[in-house]
């Protein structure tokens, strides 16, 4: 697609009535960006990676605008207060493909009668939900949804949640905390998004043992190449001879380059742009630099390039490749940057001296 294109597709999200609209241009988009083989390069990629969510956050943006309308159609009246809509996982990272599924929160301002307003939020964000998924985008399997109590309270309730999680700090814990540091505010106050994000900041402060309790979250998933530089594939089910792009490539340095980013206090959510700034703090170096983006950049190529399909009006995304539909180079990189996810995971390691 066209960057003219891309331009215009937003245009009309924005101007569009109706959650019917949103879906016809949602299909739109998804018909007329299905090509990734045809990209070259991590240019490519990068700003193949940039348009899609810019995209996608135009229309999720929009669903919230409708989701307040429809509040009011039915009754329920304007917001009652200030609120920030929150996009988590590859969404707050800005790194979703052509099929990813919802992950988010929702804050709201603290208020006297807050039993009656956090209903009010309960229903939008029922609203929003719903209404996303009538644009293709699947729940969340693990139910990290506004529309869950969980992750819908007001600021004084997630500053509480958070201390308890600091203070737990059991593997649950840590993976909410690790779930809200992608965090990023898509629609609504901002400023409420950036009281709970300082809070969180305080919080790696506050318990000092809380970086190397993620650890164990954090490299939990195992870069998918031997000691040989031999492929570890699927050897049996429906595919057999694939390797799994996402929990065996992507996730791995996904979650290793945001360990990184937290001890060393940086705040941004995208992985390229915890990559830079990791670079400028000098925490890495130039030749590190360059690898990690390489390697990361081609990680989110294949996640790209497993493709999609169509269930029950939802996109869903494959996480399996086979390596035989990649050429001789894509190979030989691969290889190459399967071990440097495995360095970059032995670098969160050495940092506790769990590794020599």
């Amino acid at each position: 697609m066209e960057l003219a294109k891309f331009a215009k597709l937003k245009d009309e999200i924005s101007s569009a009535k109706n959650i019917m609209q949103l879906r016809g241009l949602r299909d739109q988009f998804q018909q007329s960006t299905g090509h990734i083989e045809q990209l070259h390069g991590a240019y490519d990629i990068e700003q193949w990676n940039f348009h899609i969510n810019d995209v996608h956050d135009t229309l999720i943006r929009k669903t919230v605008a409708l989701a307040e309308l429809r509040m009011v159609g039915e009754g329920f009246g304007p917001p009652p207060t200030s609120y920030s809509y929150l996009l988590l996982g590859s969404g707050g990272r800005s790194e979703q493909t052509l099929a990813s599924d919802q992950d988010s929160a929702l804050i709201y301002e603290d208020v006297l009668d807050n039993e009656e307003v956090k209903q009010y939020f309960i229903v939008f964000s029922g609203r929003v939900v719903e209404m996303l998924k009538q644009l293709g985008y699947p729940p969340c399997d693990g139910k990290v949804q506004s529309n869950e109590l969980m992750w819908c309270q007001s600021e004084t309730e997630w500053k509480d949640k958070l201390e308890n999680w600091f203070t737990d700090a059991s593997w649950e814990s840590i993976r909410y905390l690790l779930i809200c540091a992608d965090a990023r505010c898509i629609s609504g106050n901002t400023q409420l998004f950036d009281s709970i994000r300082d809070y969180y900041k305080l919080g790696l402060f506050r318990h000092v043992t809380i970086m190397e309790r993620m650890i164990d979250n954090t490299v939990q998933y195992k870069m998918l190449v031997g000691v040989f530089g031999q492929f570890i594939t699927d050897r049996y089910g429906d595919h057999v001879g694939s390797i799994d792009v996402k929990y065996g490539a992507y996730i791995p340095i996904v979650n290793s380059i945001r360990w990184l980013a937290l001890n060393n206090h940086v705040t941004s959510t995208s992985t390229l742009s915890r990559i830079d700034s990791l670079f400028d703090k000098e925490v890495i170096s130039v030749s590190e630099y360059r690898q990690y983006r390489e390697a990361f950049l081609q990680m989110l190529s294949l996640r790209l390039r497993a493709g999609h399909r169509m269930e029950a009006g939802y996109y869903e995304g494959y996480s399996k490749l086979n390596p035989k539909k990649l050429d001789s180079d894509e190979i030989r990189d691969l290889k190459k940057n399967l071990k440097i996810g495995k360095e970059i995971q032995r670098h969160v390691l050495r940092e506790f001296g769990r590794l020599k």
